[in-house]
């Protein structure tokens, strides 16, 4: 029922003024793709991101014959990864990032000391460690995204149990205090993506479709359909009127899906055939670039898959040197893209987390 990066990772037109904005840096350095050191095996990167406190990425460590996990958090000191020790010793996973200052670094997902009850998870990065931060009080859940408002605030995504039915959740954090903000989901499945760009101004994607929250209410959106045939999982926001979205849509098989919203309407977005998923995107240069996997052979192998627009569509574009792989996230900084994930040698081999950049 709930799609995460982590799990299924083993699994025409738009407006012509709002498209060229998107593609207005032509003469812009090409993606060149340069694999870092994490040092960690088995494991998966589920998510990256830069703000003022640098960058992040988060995820698991694979234990015990790959049954449990534990959090993976990394910091980029400007050479190395460096792994932050973790309050969390039991079977849990982190799934999304949020980067503030330097002493306001925000992560959640799933904590799984009881598989069979799996609650929210959240931690807060002080500067110095990181605090476990109570999740609402629910009975089953899992936070899926992230985000620091522009108001400081902290918003997450995700699923829970709620009056005895599992359903979208949206959570904002102030004061100490989780403020459910999930009227209107009663009927939709999992949060996965989330992007405010005010307390009055919100997108959420879901399992079955994308909703708009306009500082009381979800609505669903009528140009996504609710039939869990588009996913999104991913959103890059340039404005109120320049919003990129990025999934999956499944047809006769399964393919990329890209969405472009204009202020007025979503419109699918062209991109290129084949057997592929996107996850994450973000806008380089004032141009998105979106990141996840591709399948080759018999649809039993991934491969590490970059797209960008290029003038009304968006096109193939280099992607990280790996055998196999997928591409679970992205964002940029004042001076790199980076993009993280995971890779193995081979689809038989056990895989380590995966982080590369682009000047």
């Amino acid at each position: 029922m709930r799609l995460k990066k982590s799990m299924l990772a083993v699994m025409a037109g738009v407006v012509a003024s709002a498209l060229a904005a998107g593609s207005a840096a032509g003469a812009e350095a090409p993606l060149r793709w340069a694999t870092t050191a994490t040092h960690r095996q088995p494991a998966t990167f589920n998510d990256v991101a830069s703000g003022a406190g640098g960058t992040w990425a988060v995820g698991g460590d694979q234990v015990e014959d790959f049954a449990d996990q534990r959090p993976l958090a990394m910091r980029w000191d400007g050479k190395t990864w460096k792994a932050t020790a973790q309050p969390v010793k039991t079977n849990a996973t982190l799934e999304s990032v949020a980067v503030g200052t330097a002493a306001n670094v925000w992560a959640v997902g799933e904590d799984r000391t009881d598989p069979n009850q799996t609650k929210p998870l959240a931690m807060h990065w002080n500067g110095t460690k990181w605090l476990v931060v109570k999740p609402p009080a629910v009975p089953t859940g899992s936070f899926d995204d992230v985000v620091i408002a522009p108001d400081k605030s902290v918003w997450v995504a995700g699923w829970a149990n709620v009056g005895g039915a599992e359903r979208a959740v949206v959570y904002r954090y102030v004061g100490g205090k989780w403020q459910p903000l999930y009227t209107g989901l009663e009927n939709s499945i999992n949060g996965n993506v989330l992007a405010v760009l005010s307390a009055n101004n919100a997108w959420l994607g879901l399992n079955a479709g994308l909703a708009h929250f306009d500082g009381k209410r979800w609505t669903l959106v009528k140009d996504v359909p609710v039939d869990g045939s588009q996913i999104p999982t991913g959103i890059a926001v340039a404005g109120p009127k320049n919003i990129w979205l990025v999934g999956v849509q499944y047809h006769s098989g399964i393919a990329p899906l890209a969405l472009h919203y204009n202020g007025t309407k979503w419109a699918q977005v062209p991109v290129p055939a084949g057997m592929a998923q996107l996850y994450d995107v973000v806008l380089r240069n004032n141009r998105p670039v979106a990141v996840g996997e591709r399948f080759e052979g018999d649809n039993s192998t991934a491969k590490p898959y970059v797209l960008q627009l290029t003038g009304a569509k968006f096109v193939n574009a280099p992607a990280p040197n790996a055998p196999t792989g997928t591409l679970t996230a992205i964002t940029t900084t004042n001076d790199r893209t980076w993009t993280v994930g995971m890779t193995a040698t081979s689809a038989a081999s056990p895989f380590s987390a995966l982080a590369a950049y682009s000047r």
